[in-house]
């Protein structure tokens, strides 16, 4: 059996308990080609098991068409791999704390094109100019969205796409894309969209029109457009901001082999892309959604997505990324990763890990909390601790989560610390889960596991200049100080560290985490068990 439109037309999938859509999907496809509602740049695991999903359920309870044409940005290999060797299907597989698992087919994609290839490129841009186009999604991960480097100048993908034109040329990064695509839409008739950020960090849709407004503005400048498109970008495109929440790890071996035992003969992870025809997922997730739409959109609330205002929203996200899930997520990959604890929920069978995420959530991350409102925080927090982390089933690791940590650090930490600094009810000396995780992320830095031996660490665009700091430190060695230079960096923290209560207690962690081999499980357990 292989996951296909002819599969997906018999009764193969319903015999093996697989669920489909109840829709006719040629028919949609069909539809959305002529009518496109829906355009989807990046279509990774978490848009083809959550966003995609989402899609096909208010199509499947009757609603208007809303097929999505799912657009490769980059290199066409995960689309070929994960969508067009299926027809465009998914297996998504939802693997619950008590062992049961969910399978279904998602259908709801009704194009798969790759940006870089001729043919595609034609049409990706004809369906941005459709008047019927009600937004453009993107998951691209917030690397995709930045346009300087750490010295505040221009990437040179960015300085090349500056200089071609938006009505011809091919674009070298995500942004100049979009913004391309938003320049040929005004050429075509000026219909108002909404683009809709659905990665993973604060104020994400600000942060795209941001970055479209500047590319749109340097076009201008060089003549390549007149002012009335970034009139236009300005007035009538919609940036709304998002929050996005579905734990969905790199495919499973574990997952592909039961699909195998199910019949499935195409199931198998491509290793260079790590990709597969299925997605592995958790059941809990969370869409909410600044309702700002000039040109309409699909009834997503239907399928649960909340559609709100956008203090709402920001009120979701402070909970959730900067108190809730996001620094319990980082503190179990750092010190998993140190503690060599081969998946998530591995580490939170670990008594010191287990005490570290509670008190860094209910003690440290609650009393900062706005509620949101839509979710209740002391819920969402326990549904964190008691059934998403501990799920057995999704083999989602450390290091996978400990990636890019320097990037994550000022939103999922900085926040709460400059929480802890506004208010004067709240006491920053009394920190200890967070300073333990700054001073365990400085030891992890060393590239020492706790056991005295090398451990690969994970990409971090800052990884080569903060080990540099470290990578004289020796065990015992005793210098709170070293570590100073790492401390100071607003950019990296929030604010400057070591103006602070907490670099001191950080220095002291760091000291005690470098007396020698088994030291962090020591202090761990010490402080936290």
């Amino acid at each position: 059996m292989k996951l296909d439109l002819d599969t997906l037309r018999g009764s193969a999938l319903a015999d093996a308990g697989i669920t489909s859509p109840t829709f006719d999907v040629e028919e949609m496809r069909r539809q959305a080609h002529d009518r496109p509602r829906w355009m989807h740049i990046g279509p990774g695991n978490l848009f083809r098991v959550h966003i995609a999903r989402l899609a096909q359920d208010i199509m499947n309870s009757g609603a208007e068409q809303c097929g999505i044409a799912a657009i490769a940005p980059r290199d066409p290999q995960r689309l070929d791999h994960g969508l067009a060797n299926h027809d465009l299907l998914t297996l998504g597989v939802t693997s619950h704390a008590d062992g049961h698992t969910d399978v279904g087919a998602i259908a709801s994609i009704s194009e798969g094109l790759a940006y870089r290839r001729d043919d595609d490129f034609c049409r990706i841009a004809e369906i941005a100019c459709a008047e019927s186009l009600q937004l453009i999604t993107l998951t691209i991960t917030e690397k995709g969205y930045r346009l300087s480097g750490y010295d505040g100048s221009y990437q040179n993908a960015v300085i090349k796409d500056l200089s071609r034109d938006p009505l011809s040329d091919r674009m070298s990064t995500a942004m100049g894309l979009v913004t391309a695509l938003l320049v040929r839409r005004f050429y075509a008739g000026a219909t108002p969209v909404a683009l809709v950020s659905c990665d993973n960090f604060s104020h994400n849709g600000d942060k795209l029109r941001t970055s479209v407004l500047t590319i749109a503005a340097e076009w201008e400048k060089r003549g390549a457009i007149d002012h009335r498109v970034v009139e236009w970008i300005t007035e009538k495109v919609a940036f709304p901001i998002s929050v996005i929440d579905k734990i969905t790890p790199v495919p499973s071996q574990q997952v592909s082999d039961r699909l195998a035992l199910m019949g499935f003969e195409d199931m198998a992870i491509d290793p260079d892309a790590e990709v597969a025809g299925f997605v592995n997922t958790e059941p809990a997730e969370y869409l909410i959604i600044e309702d700002r739409f000039p040109n309409g959109r699909p009834e997503l609330e239907k399928a649960g997505v909340y559609f709100t205002d956008r203090d709402t929203c920001d009120r979701f996200e402070r909970m959730k990324v900067t108190s809730c899930l996001n620094p319990l997520h980082t503190a179990l990959a750092i010190i998993g990763v140190l503690l060599r604890k081969p998946t998530v929920d591995e580490a939170m069978k670990d008594p010191g890990l287990a005490g570290l995420v509670h008190h860094l959530g209910w003690k440290e991350g609650l009393p900062v909390v706005s509620d949101p409102g839509i979710v209740d925080p002391k819920e969402f927090l326990r549904e964190v601790e008691d059934e998403r982390f501990p799920n057995p089933f999704l083999g989602d690791t450390p290091s996978r989560i400990a990636t890019d940590t320097s990037q994550k650090i000022p939103i999922r930490f900085g926040e709460t610390i400059k929480s802890y600094l506004a208010k004067d009810s709240l006491d920053l000396a009394s920190l200890r889960a967070i300073p333990f995780v700054f001073a365990a992320w400085c030891r992890y830095l060393m590239g020492i596991a706790d056991d005295g031996d090398p451990i690969d660490l994970s990409p971090d665009p800052l990884l080569e200049e903060l080990k540099s700091v470290v990578s004289g430190v020796r065990f015992g060695d005793g210098d709170p100080k070293v570590i100073s230079p790492i401390l100071s960096r607003a950019d990296i923290f929030g604010v400057d560290l070591t103006a602070t209560p907490l670099a001191g207690i950080v220095e002291q962690f760091f000291i005690r985490l470098t007396v020698g081999p088994d030291a962090v499980r020591s202090v761990l357990d010490e402080e936290f068990a």
